[in-house]
């Protein structure tokens, strides 16, 4: 078993490195709000070269094929997976990269603190609120900028 070092003091043991890949690509899914069901499900895809059945996923995930089911199908709700009919047989594969999450989720960050920077607009009593929202602004928006400019490179 490999050794993954904690914020703590003792070491996880993982029985593969695709098992602890999986484990951490959970755990930064669920830290975006994303259950851990879907989570699990999604890293299993991420870390999958190949389209998986839901029962290869359900084994992988150590969840049970209809818990699978609805996982999937909530993930494809979201537009993180794509399903696709093979030789009679549902294939599902992650259909984002983590790029694209992390551009998503700074979209919704903006539009959630620029509605708040409207709410504030004209409240004297929270203005060193407005300050900070301004700043949280002005830092994503140059993270999009340096983004596009490194794409553009």
């Amino acid at each position: 078993m490999k050794s993954q070092e904690t914020a703590g003091s003792s070491p996880i043991q993982y029985a593969s490195p695709v098992e602890g890949v999986i484990r951490r690509v959970t755990a930064i899914l669920t830290n975006w709000g994303v259950s851990e069901g879907c989570s699990s499900i999604y890293a299993v895809l991420l870390a999958s070269p190949d389209p998986l059945t839901a029962e290869e996923i359900g084994e992988r995930a150590h969840y049970a094929y209809s818990s699978t089911i609805n996982h999937l199908n909530t993930l494809i709700r979201m537009g993180l997976v794509t399903r696709v009919r093979r030789i009679g047989k549902n294939l599902y594969m992650a259909n984002m990269s983590f790029v694209e999450l992390i551009k998503a989720e700074r979209a919704k960050l903006i539009r959630y603190l620029s509605q708040l920077r409207d709410e504030l607009d004209g409240v004297k009593d929270l203005g060193h609120l407005r300050a900070k929202v301004d700043h949280a602004l002005l830092y994503l928006r140059r993270v999009e900028k340096a983004s596009d400019d490194v794409l553009e490179a």
